[in-house]
């Protein structure tokens, strides 16, 4: 399966690479700057103490520059992006004001036509390319993935009071969105039909994936949904799957509602559980409130399960805003949390805070 996978996506480069030559006077080329700056504060109560953090938000929308070039006639186009993730306040607890990170997000080449495009490099293949359906216009504040509360850790309830927390994080606790992550790998995306888009990947520590993804507008009403699929066989992480999908549904008054689940499948050598992770928000889009920009409001529900033992859940449940100043390229956000733990070994405290975040654009 892995042979034929890796001839179909060879197959796909060549047919790509196949196209009437142009010249150098019909090739239009481009290279452009971009990145942003996302930055949050985060206040609230672990059960013992109070606490105030400043830091980038990793797991949610780290802050990076990137950039991109292409060379584009009207019969092929070729194109390549790097983006670097810049970090300072990583892993900030309530405790610790965190360290600095410096990551290569994408490096990346590739060539797309009639035919469809073949993507080769370091980057989000079919495994990571959808992840979830989310239409409420908030991922920026919080996702299924990701939390501004993400490096805050979990209070023993039977801990002396007044003593620092010592459990886990509520990124350890969440268990991550079950994505196969960027990696190095090839993949090929179909054109788009009838709303339908497929992508088909292999990459180095995983025999494959692929996702298909659907877009659909029905008298005003938008419609979002994808399923994808990584097969980690050859991964060193002791996981045989991943794979989920969900919907989102947009009504022309702006009330939308997005709903994804997901789940990873251990191989006999992991003693773990097989672990699932789902997330529910229900948002609306408001309009004509202010001429500042789009300003989207949202209720989240999230649920892990059986993360690290048998047993063990998480819970989530935020309101969240977020409002665009379109002139300044900038979007402010925030919102409330609270998050539980428990395993069936422990009982911790919930973790109830409010952030204040914004992310400039350039």
């Amino acid at each position: 399966m892995t042979n034929f996978r890796t001839m179909l996506l060879s197959t796909a480069a060549v047919g790509l690479m196949t196209v009437s030559s142009a010249s150098a006077a019909d090739v239009e080329k481009k290279m452009a700057w971009s990145g942003f700056v996302n930055r949050v504060i985060i206040t609230g109560d672990d059960g013992e103490n109070n606490f105030i953090s400043h830091s980038d938000p990793v797991s949610v929308g780290q802050t990076r520059g990137r950039i991109k070039a292409s060379a584009k006639s009207d019969a092929m186009t070729i194109g390549a992006t790097i983006e670097l993730g810049l970090t300072d306040g990583d892993n900030a607890s309530q405790f610790a004001s965190g360290g600095e990170s410096f990551s290569v997000r994408h490096s990346v080449l590739y060539v797309s036509n009639a035919m469809g495009k073949v993507t080769m490099g370091h980057t989000s293949h079919a495994g990571e390319a959808y992840t979830v359906s989310d239409v409420s216009g908030t991922s920026i504040a919080m996702s299924h993935s990701g939390s501004p509360f993400a490096d805050v850790l979990f209070n023993d309830q039977a801990s002396v009071a007044g003593s620092a927390a010592a459990g886990v994080t509520a990124e350890v606790a969440q268990g991550g969105g079950y994505s196969a992550g960027r990696n190095n790998g090839i993949s090929y995306t179909t054109p788009k039909f009838n709303g339908f888009t497929a992508m088909a990947s292999h990459v180095t520590d995983a025999s494959g994936a692929f996702n298909v993804k659907y877009g659909g507008n029905f008298n005003g009403v938008k419609v979002s949904a994808g399923y994808s699929f990584t097969n980690m066989a050859n991964s060193t992480a002791a996981i045989d799957t991943q794979h989920g999908g969900g919907v989102g549904i947009e009504l022309p008054t702006g009330m939308n509602l997005s709903v994804s689940y997901r789940e990873e499948e251990k191989d006999s050598a992991n003693t773990a559980p097989d672990g699932n992770n789902m997330m529910v928000k229900l948002g609306y889009k408001l309009s004509g409130i202010s001429d500042l920009g789009g300003t989207n409001v949202a209720l989240m529900y999230q649920k892990s399960e059986d993360q690290s033992t048998t047993g063990d859940e998480f819970t989530n449940v935020s309101l969240l805003f977020t409002q665009s100043l379109s002139d300044y390229g900038t979007t402010v956000y925030g919102g409330f949390s609270n998050l539980a733990y428990d395993t069936t070994a422990t009982n911790f405290d919930d973790i109830d805070g409010f952030f204040m975040g914004a992310k400039v654009d350039f």
